[in-house]
């Protein structure tokens, strides 16, 4: 690495961050995530966040959306992820656990094709954002197994869609076939680069501009017959962009149906820009409310939107 200073600081968040998930992943390995579905039927005791997409989107606040972890790793990955989608009114948000001992990403699809199929129900459909190899799972399972059916949206965070070079040092003949469909190149890889016509499930591939185990260009997914947009998030690795607020707000965003028109610093996509006048007006009404003191981006946000000035 250059030593310079953004170099430095994207090394210690991801430091920082490799740390936090080192210390949660032993409590969420041995404690099992209750399955349940919050249904309000009252819209009284809910947040301005969670009550605005009651309201606005509730197809989207309904529809499930499945979190699938990586390689050796396990639900601690998505812990603020899961909690951002939650606090914005996504009832249905559970974690799909991949087995220490999935030996190919074909074993880890044909489980995961197991919870969509529960979540999903009788002709209902999902979202799944995945991180790392949860992504090619998830892919595979939409790709070749007619997953496409159920799968309304996938994003993956990280994800080798062309293979990782890290998978190349470890030494051939340690029988861990999952390891060599890492590898760019790789039998499986060729097998998701073939045609897919009619794939329903829209995509979107998110890399981390520092990211040193996937990196940008591995982490992109070009496949002519699927939808799919590809971005990147300057200044973040591997395992921060799992964790990054930002990242987490702008996923809420997408399966919300929010629409993404431009790039912001060349990675998150932003919503759509209101029409010529009326985002100066808003501007204007915003720039009078006081803002919390010592309040986080979230706090602060619902505070504007119960605002009475906000609200006319």
């Amino acid at each position: 690495m250059r030593a310079t200073g953004d170099n430095a600081r994207g090394l210690a968040v991801e430091a920082a961050w490799i740390a936090a998930h080192l210390a949660l992943y032993p409590a969420s390995a041995l404690r099992r995530q209750p399955d349940r579905d919050d249904e309000p039927y009252s819209l009284d005791d809910l947040p301005p966040l969670q009550r605005g997409l009651q309201v606005r989107a509730p197809d989207a606040a309904g529809t499930p959306i499945l979190l699938v972890h990586g390689l050796v790793d396990n639900r601690s990955v998505f812990i603020r992820l899961h909690h951002q989608l939650r606090r914005r009114g996504f009832r249905r948000v559970r974690a799909v656990e991949l087995p220490l001992w999935t030996t190919t990403v074909e074993d880890g699809a044909r489980l995961l094709a197991d919870s969509v199929t529960a979540a999903a129900g009788d002709g209902g459909r999902v979202h799944v954002v995945a991180h790392s190899l949860g992504g090619l799972v998830a892919r595979y399972h939409v790709q070749r197994m007619g997953g496409d059916r159920q799968v309304d949206t996938l994003i993956t965070l990280a994800t080798p869609h062309g293979g990782t070079r890290l998978a190349e040092l470890v030494p051939r003949a340690l029988p861990y076939p999952l390891l060599a469909q890492l590898r760019p190149g790789s039998p499986l890889l060729a097998e998701l680069s073939r045609p897919a016509p009619g794939c329903r499930t829209r995509f979107i591939a998110v890399a981390a501009g520092r990211d040193t185990v996937v990196r940008p260009p591995q982490a992109a997914l070009e496949h002519p017959d699927l939808n799919s947009v590809n971005i990147t998030v300057p200044g973040l690795g591997h395992h921060s962009l799992a964790f990054n607020g930002a990242v987490a707000r702008q996923v809420a965003g997408w399966l919300a149906e929010t629409v993404p028109s431009e790039l912001l610093d060349g990675g998150v996509a932003q919503q759509q820009a209101l029409g010529p006048g009326v985002g100066a007006e808003v501007d204007r009404r915003l720039g009078r409310i006081p803002h919390p003191a010592g309040g986080d981006d979230d706090t602060e946000a619902e505070a504007v939107m119960g605002h009475p000035v906000a609200l006319a």
